[in-house]
Order: C-alpha cells, then structure tokens, then sequence
C-alpha cells in the first residue's frame, strides 16, 4: 500500500482505536468509515492472509463473524 503512496482511512482517524474497539458501536462506525477507502481490497485480503478473528478490516467486523471464507472441498 505505501509503495503505491495509498494511505488507508483509516490512517487519518484521530484515534485509531475504533477498529479494534470491545464496544460494537464503535466497530460499526469504523466499518462504514471504510467505505470509500482506497486500500480496502488489500486491507480485507490482509485479515484472510492473518486468519484475523476480531476487529474491522475492509470493512468487515470480524469480532462478529459476519464474513467467514468458504472451505474448499
């Protein structure tokens, strides 16, 4: 993402913290606040890659397991 000079919304967020905030509120401001990002597509392919189970990346909040992959057979 840097090499590209694309810096992520949520790099410009004041504190930081709602993407990995306990309260789901919080996640859900942070998950809209993706939109419009332009790493967002890298962002969600980094929480595959890192298997992440909690907190917003690309806009999915984890924490709630609204996205699961599907299994290969």
């Amino acid at each position: 993402m840097a090499e590209r000079g694309q810096r992520p919304r949520c790099g410009d967020w004041s504190e930081g913290g709602q993407w990995l905030s306990e309260d789901p509120e919080e996640r859900a401001a942070a998950a809209r606040w993706c939109s419009g990002c332009p790493v967002l597509l890298e962002c969600a392919q980094a929480a595959l890659d890192l298997k992440v189970t909690f907190g917003v990346w690309g806009g999915v909040d984890y924490t709630r397991r609204e996205y699961r992959p599907r299994q290969s057979t």
